[in-house]
């Protein structure tokens, strides 16, 4: 059984299984902290993404707060949280806000950038359930292949006070990718962040991304996402424009689909 962790907003249970996490909230705004990056339903992004970065320096400046982010193995000076203004939205023009509130996925063109400084692909989300709701179902790392059906198969390996291990193998255009991931987690700010291990094997260049939660009022939560995934092998350019266009957004839905199914289901706050 794992530790109970305290945090500004709130103690945080946790249960064990072979294959990853239990998780309960209870009383006093109790919430898991187990990080979970949902990082596989973006695995097809990575046909997308070219391996260079585009200006990530300027962008990191520009789009980070002095929010320092504690890094399993590192000060935790060395990374800063990004800053999406109080509600959730800085970046997002009115039109886009609109669309969001209407239930849409949309994809934001602002040059966000993962904790270690890359631009990536991002978006926006509105959930229909209360943020400490989304952050526990969000963060369930191990319940990703329920409703991806991408993930043939996940195994969480190593877990520490802020910081899991899992091994995800995926299936892509006939292509089975094997990587592991370290999730971080830190749930006073609803902000969890992955990264590639690179010292496990694994079939990609570069991975990371991560999630930040805003409580919406209302029993809503606004996600801000944004993922980098760099392919170890070649994909003709026609391909990755198809896939980004199309697969992008279509993973997202599947997400708030299930966030917002199984809050209706079980409210309580049980996965």
């Amino acid at each position: 059984m794992r530790k109970i962790h305290l945090g500004r907003i709130g103690r945080v249970k946790k249960g064990q299984s072979e294959f990853g996490c239990l998780l309960m909230l209870g009383e006093d705004r109790q919430k898991t902290v187990v990080g979970g990056s949902v990082v596989v339903i973006f695995i097809i992004i990575f046909l997308f993404v070219p391996s260079s970065s585009v200006s990530a320096a300027d962008v990191f400046s520009e789009y980070l707060t002095s929010s320092r982010l504690p890094i399993q193995g590192q000060e935790t000076s060395s990374l800063r949280i990004p800053d999406f203004g109080p509600d959730g939205l800085k970046g997002v023009s009115p039109e886009q806000i609109k669309k969001v509130e209407a239930g849409e996925v949309v994809m934001t063109s602002s040059p966000e950038v993962t904790p270690d400084g890359h631009s990536v692909i991002a978006a926006v989300v509105l959930f229909k359930v209360p943020v400490e709701r989304a952050w526990e179902i969000l963060s369930a790392t191990d319940r990703q292949i329920d409703y991806l059906e991408e993930i043939k198969d996940l195994r969480v390996v190593e877990e520490g006070e802020d910081f899991n291990r899992t091994e995800f193998e995926v299936k892509v255009m006939g292509q089975k990718v094997r990587y592991t991931v370290i999730h971080h987690f830190l749930p006073e700010f609803y902000y969890l962040w992955w990264e590639l291990d690179k010292k496990a094997p694994h079939d990609l260049k570069a991975l990371s991304g991560f999630w930040r939660l805003y409580p919406a009022g209302e029993g809503k939560t606004i996600g801000r996402y944004g993922s980098r995934v760099v392919p170890a092998f070649p994909v003709p350019a026609s391909i990755r424009t198809w896939l980004f266009k199309n697969s992008v957004r279509s993973s997202l839905e599947k997400v708030k689909a299930y966030v917002e199914k199984l809050h209706a289901e079980k409210p309580t706050g049980t996965l």
